[in-house]
């Protein structure tokens, strides 16, 4: 869509400069078809210098502050399409460079004035003005464009704070009250306890730890470890566990709870009531790209489509998180759910 719309703007900017150059043209080449061809080489030029400004140099090099680069590429660019223009219109009417002197001595002040201040000033001003307009322009737009987008996470931000602190339980309430079920836990009982303590341990890190805006990967990937135990004694056997590359991965920091919709989904869809059903959930870090793998065996009859709120809510964090520095691969078969997050965490 916003592609089809450059378009039109692009349409629509050269209609409306050809029909008013057009218009100025005729004011000094009173023959209709020279002046239609003398407009189109002007716009024609023009335009394609404005793409390159806006769409190329402006993104590459004024937004990355390579300034420099684009003051000595955006003149270059000016003097060669400036220059085109001169030698293209010089042909038009029947001449070139090297007849300035013959035509000076035929036209006179006529021609000295037509070639130094139409032809000469006016095709590199009129290059340096469409090209600097453009992106002025582009530049304004896509601050605005930041303003509402910055306007929306802010406004996303306060209603999840509010939401937050709506259902937030005191935090001191809840671990005595976990401890009170603990020490109320027959010492026999070694499972019950071990799985109230590895849930304390997930409660623990979601009300302290995910406060911030990053976090270690060794706690991130431990919550995730105490997470799949805890699930893993809820399956009680019926689905095999694979984790691999937990403890080697190390080192770096992450958005917290970032990569637990990943394992939740695996828990969620795994097959449970049939054969060879199975998790697999490994990690790893290669130089500067982080990599998490999921697969599970899936349940029969389901939509291939569906990719459940998790992925859903993820694909959005690592957008705004991790924008070009991320790529999510969802692969769904009929019994059969792969996922796989890499990340640049240079």
């Amino acid at each position: 869509m916003r592609i089809y719309q450059k378009k039109v703007y692009y349409l629509g900017f050269a209609t409306g400069f050809y029909i008013l150059w057009f218009l100025f043209k005729l004011g000094g080449i009173p023959d209709l078809k020279q002046a239609v061809s003398s407009t189109a080489i002007d716009v024609t030029v023009s335009l394609l210098c404005l793409y390159i400004s806006v769409e190329y140099l402006l993104p590459r090099y004024v937004y990355k502050k390579k300034y420099g680069h684009f003051i000595l590429l955006t003149g270059s660019m000016v003097l060669i399409a400036g220059s085109i223009i001169v030698l293209s219109q010089l042909k038009l009417m029947g001449s070139s460079v090297f007849a300035y002197r013959r035509n000076i001595a035929k036209y006179q002040e006529h021609f000295f004035y037509w070639f130094w201040s139409d032809l000469i000033f006016g095709s590199y001003f009129l290059i340096t003005f469409i090209s600097l307009a453009g992106c002025a322009i582009r530049l304004v737009f896509d601050r605005i464009a930041v303003e509402k987008r910055v306007e929306t996470l802010e406004k996303q931000k306060i209603f999840s704070e509010l939401m937050m602190l709506k259902h937030q339980i005191n935090p001191h309430f809840l671990f005595n009250a976990l401890n009170t079920v603990y020490y109320k836990i027959d010492k026999s009982n070694l499972t019950a306890r071990k799985i109230l303590e590895q849930f304390s341990s997930l409660l623990r890190y979601q009300l302290y730890e995910c406060n911030m805006p990053t976090v270690l990967v060794e706690n991130e990937l431990e919550f995730l470890k105490n997470y799949i135990e805890v699930q893993a004694q809820r399956l009680n056997g019926g689905v095999k566990i694979i984790c691999r590359g937990f403890t080697e991965v190390k080192g770096f920091q992450i958005s917290p709870y970032l990569l637990v919709p990943l394992v939740e989904n695996c828990f969620k869809h795994v097959s449970v009531s049939e054969q060879n059903s199975y998790i697999l959930i490994e990690c790893g870090l290669d130089g500067h790209l982080f990599w998490i793998y999921a697969e599970n065996s899936a349940k029969k009859q389901r939509d291939k489509n569906e990719k459940g709120i998790g992925l859903t809510n993820i694909t959005k964090r690592l957008a705004i998180i991790y924008p070009q520095k991320h790529n999510l691969q969802i692969d769904s078969e009929e019994c059969l759910f792969k996922v796989k997050l890499q990340l640049n965490v240079l």
